[in-house]
């Protein structure tokens, strides 16, 4: 019987996968704690700013990074569950399949934000070169780089849902993907 167990749960790990949901507005972390009550797997990334005030009073507040979005992994089952509870609209679509992130993705911006550095989010697609990190904490990433503000910014593209998430790089840490 034990063998039987194991074989199911990773039957049913291959058939998970990471799908993005819409949430209503400023509702992401009400919809990630009523998600984890219900035992799902749930990636909500966010990252402190530095807030000033209209009184000059500055504070650290933690800030969704994809404003709007929500990611879980799950059986695509599960998807018509999930839409049913309050405040998700929608999973996203590509055509008339969900979309799904890659796991490498999903553990790419974790990795970027555990760094405690700024972690940034453009709403456009960038085009640049396709670089794969050689060294440091997140060595063996793929990902594209970026020239902005005067600096090097290696970034990971989640084309379904049209961000890019950038963190700046020394370009000593990077080599050209042929």
């Amino acid at each position: 019987m034990k063998n039987y167990i194991s074989k199911q749960f990773a039957e049913n790990k291959n058939r998970m996968f990471w799908y993005v949901f819409y949430t209503a507005p400023r509702a992401e972390k009400v919809v990630c704690k009523n998600l984890v009550g219900k035992n799902y797997n749930v990636f909500l990334p966010t990252t402190k700013i530095l807030r000033e005030w209209k009184n000059r009073q500055k504070k650290w507040i933690e800030q969704v990074l994809f404003p709007s979005y929500i990611f879980v992994n799950t059986e695509e089952y599960e998807l018509y569950n999930i839409v049913r509870i309050p405040k998700i609209a929608a999973f996203i679509k590509c055509g008339s399949k969900p979309s799904t992130i890659p796991v490498k993705d999903i553990e790419a911006i974790k990795k970027m934000i555990s760094l405690d550095k700024e972690v940034s989010v453009e709403h456009n697609f960038i085009v640049g070169e396709s670089v794969r990190i050689n060294k440091g904490p997140l060595m063996g990433y793929e990902g594209i780089l970026v020239k902005q503000k005067g600096g090097t910014k290696f970034g990971i593209q989640l084309k379904d849902i049209n961000h890019t998430v950038l963190i700046n790089v020394c370009t000593s840490l990077i080599e050209k993907i042929k």
